[in-house]
This record gives C-alpha cells, sequence and structure tokens, in this order.
C-alpha cells in the first residue's frame, strides 16, 4: 500500500486504514456457487419447510419447473400462483433467480416435451406475461423450455425455425433486466446474427454451459470443424469456440456444471482455472459434478499472494464472477482547497459484473454523514484489469468510506479487503 505525504496548511492528517487482500468467500450478488431448487408446477410450496434448505452464503439460485403435467394444456390459474409464490419466496429471502422451465428431470426430453410446438409456445408466452406483471429476482432465464432437463439437447424443436420461434416469442417479456442463457455458443450464434457480432453488440443472450471440462469439446458444447468449414450457425474446434466464448462473456453471464470426464486435465489447478477464466464464468452448481468439486478439494494452490495452499474450490468459488480489491489509496490537497483522492480497483474475479452498480464515497462524522457519487463504470471492469477512480471533495473530520451497491435494489457489494463491513474503511481525516 503506498501513500503520499500531505503537508498543508490547515495541517489537515490523513491516517490510512490498511487493506490487505482477503480470502473470504464474500456474499455479493448475482455471482458464486449455486443450488438447484425443482419444483413440480401443478404443485404449491411451502415457504416456512422451504427456507431451511437455502445455503447460507449464497445469492444465487437455480429454480428448476418442471411443466411435465401441462404438456397437453396451456398453464392453468394453479400453476400459475404456484410459479409466482416460488419467485416471490426467493425475492423475499435476497436470492437472485436462475429460472429454467422445463418439462422433464429424468433425461427424456423428447417423450416429456409437448406433441404440438403451439403448446410450447403458449407456455413461453404465459411465462413471460407472469414474469412482467410479477415483482420478482429473476437475472436469468435459462433455456427456452425444451430439451432433457431444459438443456436444449434430446429435442424435436432444436431446428433453426424452431428456436428462432421460441427466442422471438420469449424476448419481449424479458426486458432489460433479464438475460436469456442457451446451451451452447453455435446455439447462440444462431440467435444472434454474425454483423450484430461484428459490431460488438452482445444484446441479452447468454451461455450456460452444463459440460464444462466434461471432456475436451465440454460434452459437445464445442464441435470438431473450424468456422470456415462450419460456418457461423454450426460448432466450431475447441480452439475457436473458447476464443468466442471469451469474447463474448465479457458483456454476458455464463455459468453451468463441471462434470467428470475421460479427457484429463480436471486435477491440474493451471488447467481448470486457466478455463473457468476463458469462459470469464458468473456461476456454478455447488452439487454438481461432486466428484470433480471434491477433487478440487483436495487440490492446494502453489501462488505467490494470500491464496498459498488455499485449495482450488474455495479460489475457484471465490473467483467466480466479480471480485472487487481497493489495491491503492492516495490523497492529497488541491491549491483549490479541496482534496484529491485517488483509488486503484482490481477485478480480480473470473468476469465483470453483468448489473449495473454505483460508487460513492462516503464521509462519517460522529453527527453527519456526506456521500459523494463517484463515476465508476463496473460492468467495464473487466477480469484482470485495474481502474484508477479519481474523486475531490471538501475536507471534512470524519471517517473515509467507500460504498459499491448494486444500482437497482442497493443491495451492498463488498470488496475483498479484509474488512467485513458493508462499507470499506479507507482511513480518516483530523485536524
Amino acid at each position: 500500500m503506498s501513500w503520499k505525504n500531505m503537508k498543508v496548511k490547515q495541517k489537515w492528517e490523513w491516517v490510512p486504514e490498511e487493506l490487505p487482500e482477503s480470502t473470504e468467500e464474500l456474499e455479493n450478488p448475482a455471482r458464486g456457487w449455486l443450488e438447484i431448487y425443482t419444483f413440480q408446477a401443478e404443485n404449491g410450496i411451502a415457504p416456512l419447510e422451504l427456507r431451511w434448505s437455502l445455503r447460507m452464503g449464497e445469492t444465487l439460485a437455480l429454480v428448476l419447473i418442471n411443466l411435465k403435467a401441462y404438456r397437453e394444456r396451456a398453464l392453468d390459474d394453479i400453476a400459475l400462483e404456484n410459479i409466482r409464490s416460488m419467485l416471490s419466496f426467493f425475492m423475499q429471502y435476497q436470492k437472485d433467480v436462475i429460472l429454467r422451465p422445463t418439462y422433464d428431470t429424468e433425461g427424456k426430453g423428447r417423450e416429456r416435451e409437448p406433441d404440438k410446438f403451439d403448446t410450447v409456445l403458449t407456455h413461453i408466452r404465459q411465462i413471460g406475461e407472469l414474469l412482467q406483471q410479477t415483482e420478482h429476482s429473476v437475472c436469468i432465464f435459462q433455456g427456452l423450455l425444451v430439451g432433457s432437463w431444459g438443456e436444449m439437447h434430446d429435442s424435436r424443436y432444436l431446428s433453426e425455425q424452431h428456436l428462432r420461434k421460441l427466442y422471438d416469442t420469449l424476448e419481449s417479456y424479458l426486458g432489460s433486466e433479464i438475460y436469456l442463457a442457451v446451451r451452447t455458443p453455435a446455439i447462440w450464434r444462431i440467435l444472434t446474427g454474425e454483423e450484430q457480432f461484428q459490431r460488438g453488440d452482445m444484446g441479452k443472450t447468454a451461455i450456460f454451459d452444463d459440460g464444462i471440462l466434461g471432456s475436451m469439446t465440454h460434452l459437445g458444447t464445442f464441435g470438431t470443424m473450424t468456422r470456415d468449414a462450419a460456418g457461423w450457425k454450426a460448432a466450431w474446434t475447441r480452439k475457436e469456440e473458447l476464443e468466442f466464448l471469451e469474447q463474448i462473456t465479457k458483456d454476458t453471464p455464463c455459468g453451468g456444471e463441471a462434470v467428470l470426464g475421460t479427457d484429463g486435465g480436471q486435477d491440474n489447478a493451471d488447467f481448470v482455472l486457466s478455463e473457468l477464466k476463458i469462459m470469464h464464468l458468473t456461476y456454478l452448481n455447488c452439487a454438481h459434478d461432486r466428484r470433480v468439486l471434491d477433487d478440487w478439494k483436495s487440490i492446494n494452490l502453489k501462488t505467490e499472494d494470500v491464496w498459498s495452499e488455499h485449495n482450488l474450490y474455495d479460489y475457484a468459488g471465490s473467483h467466480l464472477g466479480y471480485r472487487f480489491i481497493v489495491r491503492k489509496v492516495e490523497i492529497k490537497k488541491c491549491l483549490s482547497g479541496k482534496f484529491r483522492l485517488e483509488i486503484e480497483i482490481e477485478n480480480t474475479g473470473f468476469a465483470a459484473p453483468f448489473q449495473e452498480m454505483e460508487l460513492l464515497l462516503v464521509l462519517q462524522s460522529e453527527d453527519k454523514v456526506w456521500e459523494y457519487p463517484v463515476e465508476f463504470d463496473a460492468k467495464r471492469c473487466c477480469s484482470g484489469e485495474k481502474n484508477k477512480i479519481i474523486q475531490y471533495f471538501c475536507p471534512r473530520e470524519s471517517q473515509v468510506f467507500l460504498k459499491l451497491r448494486r444500482k437497482k435494489d442497493r443491495r451492498p457489494v463488498r470488496f475483498a479487503n479484509r474488512k467485513k463491513a458493508d462499507c470499506l474503511l479507507l482511513g480518516s481525516l483530523h485536524k
């Protein structure tokens, strides 16, 4: 930590706080490990019982809703009210929801999904309308209802024509806050034109990969043909797909499941972390595949920083999504009488946040608080990047804090410095 000495006529004294890096798992919104919570659309929930199944420290939940009972008809009022109650429950307990409606939870996609494509479209419209009419915490809509486990494979409705119709039907209901996540980069490209991609417009379509590390192709997520040979809408080679994923996931959330495979590399910390960083992973299932995750818990890292001897599982979990650290603070007085505060913030997580945030400089005296909005675009603070923040303020006898919060609901976002408060204490000013 470096500081600049201040010698001013008013004899203000800056007393800095030490800000060492923490290895704590941060309960920040819309990132991290998640559990899958499975429900039947025709059945209601018991909130008092369900709350005991929530895992402490997790801010995300994958809510999987089985629509199998309605494969031949529209959702009735009972089903819609049940879904509304499920979403309200998770919002009440401050869980950001990844919503995955599906017809199958046993790997029998073709058998369980509707025989009539119009029924799928009807269900999408009904769920879309419910999202528009209900207060909820859904941030990602995962899949387009079809396929085994809702994972967009083993379905009769995966042609380009079907996918476009499903996408066009759902898109208008998602608004500006909800991302649609699809299973593979090839499906992403079917829904996103090459010209749009070349313009850097990634839209609101994201990726979920439920075959991470299961094989060198992530269990079919990648293909074997080159981009030139396959064309824009087909699967490419592993190398080309990872390069593509590295581009599109800078602006959109990416997550899924790590799976035990036979190609090796899953017990190599450098290989695993390289894969997770390239994909800019924001979330992972903490229950599947336990064989892989248990292996990660047995692998200690050999690093030159505070993470030395911590295991791979803890490191990966702590770095899913964004992880902001204040690296440097400098302060000096200007000729105008104001103070110039310069702060260096680094994102050591795998990804940038995909939601808007706001940064505040807070001065707190014994009886008063002053807040200064600070210009900081957290969504543009990519993995591994350092951002320099400069803020001017009038000196006051006070403690000086930095506060980061999610814009839409003002939920606190904690820095990965060794301080547990919602506001990070930088130091104090005294005459």
